[in-house]
């Protein structure tokens, strides 16, 4: 009776343990194949995927552990069904024919000034009043990541314009109609007087801008596209909602090499003055900030798509010196999934001229785009935080699909 109790026992834990199996494998096999696949229309491109699956497209089968050719001549999209040893089901990827595509690779150092969509609420705090009384009108009522947008009806324009308006109120209630993350709410507030500012206050931390300095990816006609991520509060963590800004020539001071554990940045400042003004940047996304900028004459690339990387030999263009140069680099990495578009892919600085100047990826190149075999696949994201020489790289299809959206 123990044996056989003893026996049952085995074969459910194997069985579990096959189940548990099974399932890692079959996500492993899901992280293997993309969400889309872009495609230019009537070329002929071998696709390879390392698993024991299948696909069926317009009533067409194929192996995906075997190097097939896939070529359609008309535009559009199509749906890919894919399985697991002809029986499991995958995922659905969307199959993109596009036309020939070809932009500008920029790599030019810029300066960056986008103003919120509404003030942004970064904390609350408490403050003296008179007879030294403490007040937090605010606590409990704003948080972090609100966006004010109106008070008592009327539209924030700016952060001077609220704090007059507060101050103006004479300790009298008002209204905010804020904006927390999908919803609209209105919030009554009573401002009291702070013994230290002689003014009347509701106790909030705001802002209204943000600025820095990034490289501009690539031009398409007159519009642009940079960064290859998006612009994040530093005290919210959140990406910034905004209603506009800037791109601007701005003054480099110097270079701030990195150091494993410290990223280094190029070090300078930008002047808010309109001949500074190169560009207007309408839209500050995950993927990256795009908006209109003047057209160039320089030479023009083919957009490269996943299926086009390799590892190996590649180049970044930056001018961070000064005058644009092509900077080497080693693809280590070329990921196979939609994971997360932004570390599509993992580079490493080979150039002795970069790694003399910056030490590898510095803050400031985030953007910089990748060439490789005379097509633009990319542009860098981020910094390995323990090894400068290393970083994340995002797909240039990627940018350009987010651009249209």
């Amino acid at each position: 009776m123990k044996k056989y109790s003893y026996r049952k026992l085995l074969i459910i834990l194997f069985m579990l343990n096959l189940f548990a199996i099974t399932v890692f494998y079959i996500k492993y096999c899901k992280s293997q194949l993309p969400n889309t696949i872009h495609i230019k229309k009537g070329e002929k491109i071998s696709l390879c995927y390392n698993i024991p699956a299948s696909a069926t497209i317009n009533n067409q089968k194929i192996k995906l552990n075997r190097t097939f050719i896939f070529q359609k001549c008309s535009s559009g999209q199509y749906e890919m069904k894919t399985s697991l040893f002809g029986a499991i089901p995958l995922k659905k990827i969307k199959v993109k024919v596009v036309d020939g595509q070809k932009v500008i690779p920029s790599g030019q150092v810029v300066g960056i000034y986008v103003e919120t969509n509404g003030l942004l609420v970064i904390d609350t705090d408490g403050f003296t009043g008179e007879n030294g009384v403490d007040h937090a009108p605010s606590k409990n009522k704003l948080y972090r990541g609100d966006y004010i947008k109106k008070i008592d009806g009327a539209d924030v324009l700016s952060k001077k314009q609220f704090i007059e308006k507060i101050n103006q109120s004479d300790g009298n209630s008002v209204t905010l109609t804020v904006s927390r993350r999908s919803k609209v709410l209105k919030i009554k507030i009573k401002p009291e007087f702070s013994k230290t500012d002689h003014m009347y206050k509701i106790g909030a931390w705001i802002r209204d801008n943000t600025q820095g300095i990034g490289t501009m990816t690539y031009i398409k006609k007159d519009s642009f596209g940079g960064l290859g991520h998006g612009i994040y509060d530093m005290d919210t963590g959140k990406l910034l909602k905004i209603k506009g800004g800037f791109l601007l020539t701005p003054q480099i001071y110097s270079i701030k090499k990195g150091k494993a554990g410290t990223p280094g940045e190029i070090v300078g400042s930008i002047e808010y003055k309109e001949e500074n003004i190169i560009g207007s940047i309408k839209k500050n996304t995950e993927k990256g900030i795009y908006g209109t900028v003047s057209d160039t004459e320089s030479k023009a690339y083919e957009i490269g798509y996943r299926q086009d990387v390799k590892k190996g030999k590649a180049y970044i263009l930056s001018n961070l010196t000064g005058s644009m140069k092509k900077y080497e680099i080693r693809i280590s990495k070329v990921v196979p999934s939609d994971t997360d578009v932004l570390k599509s892919m993992e580079i490493e600085v080979t150039d002795k001229r970069l790694l003399n100047l910056t030490n590898g990826i510095i803050q400031g190149m985030s953007g910089s785009p990748i060439i490789q075999d005379g097509k633009l696949i990319g542009a860098v994201t981020h910094v390995f935080v323990d090894d400068p020489t290393k970083g994340y790289a995002i797909l240039m299809e990627t940018m350009i699909y987010e651009m249209k959206k």
